[in-house]
């Protein structure tokens, strides 16, 4: 029996499990329950409060169906191993198969309207047997010791609800937090600032705005589904968020130098043309829902822009080392999601009188594309920095809804939720498997097999699981970054010689180094790699929008090819091949994707999946990203630019090696990132890269005497 065939016969059932975080426990348990017939219907991830998610604290209710001669202790047998325990189960209906955060809305707008009480809601919400009034808590939701009766305290009252078949967790009482939130009595959006008698002025806050400038008229921007998943991919030792490493000569500015005051006076003159940066992320209650961006609140210049002096740093050395050193200990520490998400430090003390200026912005607000478009808007192209016009309108431009209204919109997405579903079904189906990490979710191999079986597609083959390396591990908290530049002109050189682009040199470049660098720590797989390539499926009209408009290309680097020529030949057919299969693939195919899951089940669950694929299935070995850049000199608040060193992501998901370059003013610029416990030395693959494009680079030449072996 396939597994995402649903029997149109049998019992429907509840359990709720406690699975250990081990690789593939979920998969298992998937597995004995297809063997006897039971077929998964729904999953809902409730997380243990205080605890560590990421450790496996949660448990998991399951909704299946299941044979009618199966009978409960003979499921319960079949669910419970050394790695699941089972915490109960109960007979269940058609009705468990709606997802929580509709029932959680269906009931908050029942108990609004007044066609059930408050109290029946709750009790509905819990599925509890029976509710009793019961004496005042000091507590919301308080839990007795056996975790079978919750006594709940709304305006004044506590009720107690008891419920035999499974103990509550605290997942379940924090929606019943939500609910409560929901419905408490609201007050209207304050007055606008030019009819609030008593508004106040904000401290250091900038002057209102001259007469002829307008008020702006608030809008309302929800995140993506996938913008959202770059927010829940975050860990302990996860952090998504993208930046870079800019090295300046400040040596034509009164005092050889660039100060934090001259920079952040830049930055404020310019915040109207670059959103992203004055964006407060506004979360849903209970998640139930995806986040809004806010821009209410004033950026506050001195926390989001901080002067960092190198010589009183660690050892007090001045060199690019300890610079890196340095930008990996910021790269490593997550960013304040309480404000806009973005920072950025001025370094000086660097040797030869340079400094640099290190960003970071988080995924879920920029990719790769309009990451450069935030940078070059801050940026100018002559040593004196452009006098940019003021903003026509002052006030904010969004602003997350109410509690009211944030039901009603709430409300309408849930039910035009299964609309969409069946929209990005009919998107995905035929491209599953181009979704990165997807095939770990239990029943999409069955989904793909038929979907390959229904179809008579000429693509080219996709790549093979990739192989294991040193730095597909789980990786730490720690980073560290390398940095290196090979002259655009030896790369066009070796492209044209090639008779490729200036994209496959660049991959070729870093194949060769990876493969030289696996092979001098004995660990050259017999397979080739898999990178990812992420692409921009930006439209023209989407240029000078936030958020992400990304696809993954998966393309296979021959690493295991000894011979120079033979690899270039082969890695410039592999991306051509590449190439084809993402042409075929619709631009939206990752925001289908993604919004086809619960929005219950982005969090804890997404990274619990991911987190396990990476580890026992992972899609690619390594993210390789070129992002083109200006063939200009640039500055910054007058001091020149030098170099524009990328610094991005790894994951247990993505693998712990990115190498991401941008081309700058006849430069590529190369910019490496690790977890050190993977690779302790990431400098010594830097300098492979050089080696790699030497290599090339004689190989060009020997073609140009007709000697290059195809």
């Amino acid at each position: 029996m396939e597994w995402e065939r649903i029997s149109d016969t049998g019992q429907i059932w509840r359990v709720r499990v406690q699975l250990v975080d081990r690789p593939g426990t979920l998969s298992a348990l998937t597995a004995r329950l297809s063997a006897h017939e039971c077929n998964l219907l729904a999953v809902t991830v409730l997380p243990v409060s205080g605890s560590d998610t990421s450790e496996g604290n949660v448990v998991d209710d399951f909704v299946l169906r299941a044979p009618a001669r199966m009978t409960a202790d003979h499921l319960r047998a079949l669910v419970e191993s050394d790695s699941v325990t089972c915490c109960g189960l109960t007979t269940g209906s058609v009705n468990d198969l709606v997802d929580p955060e509709t029932t959680l809305l269906r009931l908050t707008r029942a108990a609004l309207a007044g066609t059930i009480t408050v109290a029946e809601a709750i009790r509905r919400l819990l599925g509890a047997d029976s509710m009793e009034p019961a004496a005042r808590a000091r507590e919301q939701a308080l839990l007795d010791a056996t975790g079978h009766a919750a006594t709940i305290t709304a305006a004044g009252n506590s009720t107690r609800y008891t419920r035999a078949w499974a103990p509550y967790v605290d997942g379940e009482l924090a929606r019943v937090e939500a609910l409560l939130e929901l419905v408490a009595p609201t007050q209207e959006a304050p007055a606008s600032p030019a009819t609030d008698p008593e508004r106040r002025e904000i401290p250091g806050a900038e002057p209102e705005a001259p007469p002829a400038t307008t008020l702006a008229t608030p809008h309302v921007r929800q995140l993506s589904s996938l913008d959202v998943q770059f927010l829940n991919a975050e860990t302990a030792s996860t952090v998504i968020h993208v930046g870079g490493l800019t090295i300046l000569d400040p040596s034509d500015l009164p005092g050889g130098v660039l100060t934090a005051p001259a920079l952040r006076d830049v930055i404020a003159s310019r915040l109207h043309l670059v959103p992203p940066l004055r964006w407060t992320l506004r979360t849903v209650p209970l998640g139930i829902d995806l986040p809004y961006w806010d821009d209410e609140q004033p950026v506050d210049l001195h926390y989001h822009v901080r002067a960092i002096d190198l010589r009183h740093e660690g050892n007090g050395s001045t060199s690019d080392g300890a610079l890196r050193d340095l930008v990996a200990r910021l790269d490593a520490t997550h960013l304040d999601r309480s404000k806009p998400l973005w920072e950025a430090y001025l370094i000086s003390g660097l040797d030869g009188g340079r400094q640099a200026l290190y960003t970071k912005v988080h995924h879920a607000v920029i990719d790769g594309v309009s990451g450069a478009e935030v940078m070059a808007a801050v940026m100018d192209l002559t040593p004196e920095p452009f006098a940019v016009p003021p903003s026509t309108t002052h006030g904010p431009e969004y602003v997350a809804p109410r509690a009211l209204r944030l039901i009603g919109r709430t409300a309408r997405r849930a039910a035009t939720k299964p609309a969409r579903l069946a929209r990005a079904a009919r998107s995905i189906a035929p491209h599953i498997a181009d979704v990165p990490g997807i095939m770990a979710l239990p029943g999409v191999d069955g989904v793909a097999r038929k979907t390959r079986r229904s179809t008579t597609s000429t693509q080219p083959e996709r790549p093979g699981a990739p192989p294991m390396t040193p730095f597909n591990q789980r990786i730490t908290a720690r980073r560290s970054i390398a940095t290196t530049s090979i002259p655009l002109a030896d790369i066009k050189t070796a492209k044209n010689a090639w008779g490729c682009t200036v994209n496959d040199i660049v991959m070729a470049v870093c194949t060769t180094a990876i493969r030289r660098w696996l092979s001098d720590n004995d660990a050259l797989p017999t397979k080739p790699l898999v990178a990812s390539m992420p692409v921009s499926v930006r439209t023209p009209e989407q240029h000078g929008t936030a958020g992400n408009q990304i696809g993954f290309m998966p393309t296979i680097l021959p690493t295991h090819e000894p011979d120079p020529a033979r690899r270039i030949a082969h890695l410039t057919d592999g991306i051509a091949a590449a190439k084809q299969r993402f042409a075929h693939a619709p631009a939206t195919l990752l925001h289908a994707a993604t919004e086809a899951l619960p929005q219950l089940l982005h969090g804890v669950a997404s990274r619990a999946v991911f987190a396990a694929a990476g580890i026992a299935a992972p899609p690619f070995n390594l993210l390789i990203s070129n992002v083109p850049g200006p063939q200009m000199p640039l500055y910054v608040a007058g001091a020149k630019v030098l170099h524009n060193y990328p610094v991005s992501v790894i994951s247990d998901f993505t693998g712990g090696l990115n190498i991401t370059v941008m081309s700058y003013n006849g430069n590529i610029d190369f910019g490496l990132v690790t977890c050190p416990d993977l690779i302790p030395a990431l400098d010594v693959l830097a300098s492979h890269l050089h080696d790699a494009m030497t290599e090339i680079l004689q190989l060009a030449t020997a073609d140009a005497s007709g000697a290059r072996v195809g």
